[in-house]
């Protein structure tokens, strides 16, 4: 899966991801990746360096492909301009996003 920043035009990247859950529609099937933000390059230290627009993460899970046309839903949430507070919480901008798609 591929996630873009939504501040782009402020050349803002993506400081982090979570929440990832998909759904199968008539078929009661679905997963969920992580509960809490996975950070990147290293953001869930003290600095962010090297925050990419666009990230990709790749994640294995064990959801048979449905048949043609059936209906899906993806829902994540996407984290930037990520703040340390002195060490003792993490502030940042969230988005969450949801895709339909189907499986051709």
């Amino acid at each position: 899966m591929t996630v873009q920043s939504p501040d782009m035009e402020n050349n803002l990247g993506v400081s982090a991801i979570g929440h990832f859950s998909m759904h199968i529609d008539n078929k009661g099937g679905g997963y969920k990746f992580f509960d809490k933000p996975r950070w990147v390059n290293g953001c869930g230290c003290d600095k962010c360096e090297n925050i990419p627009l666009q990230y990709t993460i790749y994640e294995k899970f064990d959801l048979p492909t449905p048949p043609k046309g059936t209906w899906y839903d993806i829902w994540v949430s996407i984290y930037w301009t990520c703040v340390n507070d002195a060490g003792r919480s993490r502030h940042c901008i969230s988005e969450d996003l949801h895709y339909r798609g189907y499986v051709k």
